[in-house]
Order: C-alpha cells, then sequence, then structure tokens
C-alpha cells in the first residue's frame, strides 16, 4: 500500500481514472472512493487535494501454500513433459438419467442475480444523491438496502430446491459407511489433489531437490460437510473442495460444482484405487509417518554434497494414495498425510455400491 498522485475525468457520479494500463472506474464521495482497474481487481480509494492512498481488495482467487520444491512439490506453471491429473468439467458428469435435476440445479446456480444488481443500483443511487444532499443521501441507502435484503429473501425463496431423504431398510447404513469414509480422509492433517508430475532425469536438478526422482505439483483439498448451493436438504452431507471443483456427496450420488456449473456423478460408476509413496517433505504434517532422511544437496553416494554450505537432513514420508474416477470422466488423484486412509476409504467406499 503507498501513497500517490493521480489522475481522473469525471461524469456524473462515475469517475473515470487514467493510467497507462488503461481507464478505470469508480464511484464513491469526496475522500472516500470504491473503483474497479483496467484489468479487473477492485480496490479502496481514500484522501483529498492530491494525495491519495489505495487498498486492494480481495480478489476472490483462492490462493494455495507453497510447497518447497521437492519430490513432493508445488509448481505453479506446468512443465512441457508433464502428465496433467485433470478432470472433467461438471457439464460433462450428467448422466442422461440426471439431466431433468442437473437442469434445474444449474438455472438456481447460475441464474442472474436480481439482489446483486438491485444492490449495485441503489448503492450507486444512495452515493450520487449522498454528494448532494446528506439527509436524502442517508434515507436513499437505509431504503436501498432494505429493498436489497427484501430482494435477496425473494431470490433465495425462488432458487431454492428442497430435496428430502427418508432412508429405509438398509439405505441408512449404505449412508454411514459414505459417512465414514469421508471421516477417514477428514482425520489426515492434510490431503493434497496431484495438479500434474514429471520425471527429473538430470543429475544437477536432482541435486537441487533433494536427489528427487520426480516433481509433483499439487494443491490442497478441504474435507468437511455441508449442502450444495441453493439445496435444502434434511441433512448434512460430506463436502470435498479439490482443483477448483466442489463435491457433495449425497445419498444417491454425488453433485460436483465447478465455475461452469452443476453436474452429478452416480457412485456406481466410480472406481477408487489406493496406493503408498515415499515423499520428500521438508515440513511434514505431524500425522506423517518419516520413514527415512534424505540431503537437502545429496552426492551421488547419498550422503552430503560438501560444496553446498546450506545443506541438511529433510524427512522422508510414507503418505497414501486415492485416486477416484468415474466412466464420465472424474479423476481426483489425492495424496494423504497419513498412509493407510486411503485403504480404509476404499474398504468403507466398496460397501455404498454393493
Amino acid at each position: 500500500m503507498a501513497w500517490y498522485l493521480r489522475k481522473s475525468v469525471r461524469v456524473g457520479p462515475v469517475r473515470f481514472n487514467l493510467s497507462k494500463s488503461g481507464i478505470g472506474t469508480s464511484v464513491g464521495v469526496k475522500g472516500f472512493r470504491v473503483g474497479i482497474r483496467p484489468n479487473g481487481k477492485s480496490y479502496l480509494h481514500t484522501g483529498r487535494y492530491g494525495l491519495y492512498h489505495r487498498q486492494e481488495l480481495d480478489d476472490g482467487k483462492q490462493r494455495n501454500e507453497t510447497i518447497p520444491t521437492r519430490e513432493d512439490t508445488e509448481l505453479h506453471s506446468s512443465h512441457p513433459d508433464a502428465i496433467q491429473y485433470d478432470t472433467a468439467t461438471s457439464q460433462e458428469l450428467t448422466p442422461a438419467a440426471r439431466k431433468e435435476l442437473i437442469s434445474t440445479l444449474n438455472k438456481s446456480y447460475k441464474g442472474f442475480r436480481l439482489d446483486y444488481l438491485c444492490g449495485i443500483l441503489c448503492a450507486i443511487l444512495s452515493i450520487s444523491v449522498l454528494s448532494q444532499n446528506n439527509a436524502v443521501g442517508i434515507i436513499s441507502l437505509i431504503l436501498g438496502f432494505l429493498a436489497t435484503v427484501a430482494v435477496g429473501m425473494w431470490e433465495s425463496k425462488r432458487r431454492t430446491i428442497t430435496i428430502a431423504y427418508e432412508f429405509e431398510d438398509d439405505k441408512g447404513e449404505v449412508f454411514r459407511n459414505l459417512l465414514s469414509a469421508f471421516n477417514t480422509l477428514a482425520s489426515n492433517k492434510r490431503v493434497w489433489a496431484l495438479i500434474d508430475s514429471r520425471s527429473i532425469h538430470d543429475a544437477h536438478e536432482s541435486k537441487l531437490n533433494a536427489g528427487a526422482s520426480n516433481l509433483i505439483s499439487r494443491s490442497d483439498v478441504q474435507v468437511g460437510e455441508g449442502k450444495p448451493p441453493w439445496v435444502n436438504t434434511n441433512i448434512d452431507v460430506p463436502v470435498m473442495k479439490a482443483r477448483q471443483q466442489t463435491l457433495y456427496m449425497m445419498p444417491d450420488g454425488i453433485f460436483v460444482y465447478d465455475a461452469k456449473g452443476a453436474g452429478f456423478v452416480e457412485y456406481e460408476d466410480v472406481s477408487i484405487d489406493d496406493n503408498t509413496t515415499r515423499f520428500i517433505e521438508e515440513r511434514p504434517p505431524s500425522d506423517a509417518k518419516i520413514v527415512d532422511y534424505t540431503w537437502k544437496h545429496p552426492n551421488k553416494k547419498g550422503g552430503p554434497d560438501r560444496r553446498f554450505k546450506d545443506n541438511y537432513e529433510i524427512p522422508i514420508c510414507s503418505y497414501g494414495e486415492l485416486k477416484i474416477s468415474s466412466k464420465l470422466g472424474m479423476f481426483f488423484y489425492l495424496m494423504t498425510s497419513q498412509d493407510d486412509s486411503p485403504s480404509k476409504f476404499r474398504r468403507q467406499f466398496e460397501n455404498i455400491v454393493k
């Protein structure tokens, strides 16, 4: 955050801010404005008499924690030789039997938000009036807020879909197995989704990466419970957020949400594979099993390379690997800090589709 000089052109309540990168817009009153840069990022702008202070606002993008480059590393740009672990979009995951349901969900999830439009218009109108008359402006702000809340309540009622579940015979036991499977994942201190991987063939690059034979790009996975957007159910279900998709484990199948909308995967179409792997982790989670150590810069015999001053031992962990895939193209390659979690998950999940 810094102080700087600004040039602008004002047209009514909207101010056009000029810069080398293009034209941005902002609205507000003297000394306090909210605007949008030419690149689409928003900011808060305060100050007067040519001296201003600008604070960047949240751009809404989720940032993954960067892990030091090793056999386990998170990479931010894919290598040309990397193997990609991609999954199908939500729109590719809709079986014919579920198209009507998914179409209804998409109308609720992707439809235009009238309450957002009402809020923006009321804010612009109120700020414009406030600059001319404080009393009338405050009244318009209050009325605009109440109108936005009212439209929001109407939107919620219009969009919300109610799905009620009644468990008969052994269906309750099946859902309990589903909960147990995802509780197994949630018990891990860390769960990651693999993005891509590539082999290291160069001895120098391997030396710089603790003797690793592969570099892996990964991102954090969140496991919890909740309900799908705009869906009212009588139960909370397991939720997994991974690779910019959110999976809701409903009793009768998986709702998949991403930026394109909603999709559905039948449990009968899901395949589970599990394994364990040795993984070089500079700062392993507390529940990880450490099976060996390596040097940050090893020599050919595996000992420390004396040419590097900053050389120390790094743990090698035994991690679990879990592959979740479906016939229509859903694919998640997960890694768990507890090496036995994937096998437990597979056994519990298999009880769902029996």
